[in-house]
């Protein structure tokens, strides 16, 4: 039997900042991408929503697992939750780098300490 797997959950919801509110899913679908890219990690795929009269559902594919987002402007509120799994390396700081990449370009304000974390071995 090969090694224990270690899957990594990080979840939050951000208040949307001003600069942010008359956003398209591919001005998500960008973000996603080059936070993505720029925490080291590796985008394969991606899908998007838009729903009448309003919000973006957006989810990044990555070799490691996905980044999912979904927007509720009549809230100015943002759900995150991104998901990397370890294999052959440790991805953990990954992750955490792409959140906080994603809290600083939409919800300045906010910390890290909005992100609840779950770690699952198996």
């Amino acid at each position: 039997m090969g090694s224990d797997l270690n899957s990594h959950h990080l979840s939050a919801i951000l208040v949307a900042s001003e600069a942010i509110l008359n956003w398209q899913a591919a001005d998500f679908i960008a973000l996603l991408k080059n936070a993505a890219i720029a925490s080291q990690l590796h985008p394969v795929g991606e899908a998007f929503a838009s729903f009448h009269p309003q919000g973006i559902s957006a989810v990044i594919l990555l070799e490691e697992s996905h980044v999912a987002l979904h927007f509720w402007p009549e809230y100015q509120k943002i759900s995150i939750d991104i998901h990397a799994c370890d294999y052959n390396q440790n991805n953990f700081p990954k992750a955490e780098s792409l959140a906080k990449i994603l809290t600083d370009r939409i919800s300045p304000n906010s910390s890290a300490s909005q992100w609840k974390y779950l770690k699952i071995s198996g």
